[in-house]
């Protein structure tokens, strides 16, 4: 978090084994929807304000939340 970062690159979701990602206090005004290959991650796990959460479509804001819902 808080690394002045504009985007992220599209080759985010060749990170297949990404369990916990931190993004507040950037400068980012979307995510790539790319994060919806990164099975592992969930949405507790990804540190973001939710506005920005929000830019993802809502079959990859599903994935997240089902993936905290499938560990609890």
């Amino acid at each position: 978090g808080s690394n002045c970062l504009q985007t992220l690159p599209s080759r985010f979701g060749e990170l297949t084994g990404l369990t916990q990602l931190e993004l507040r206090g950037n400068r980012l005004e979307c995510l790539p929807v790319e994060l919806g290959e990164c099975r592992l991650l969930k949405r507790s796990s990804l540190v973001v304000e939710e506005d920005l959460f929000n830019t993802l479509p809502p079959e990859v804001k599903e994935q997240l939340w089902r993936a905290d819902k499938e560990q609890a």
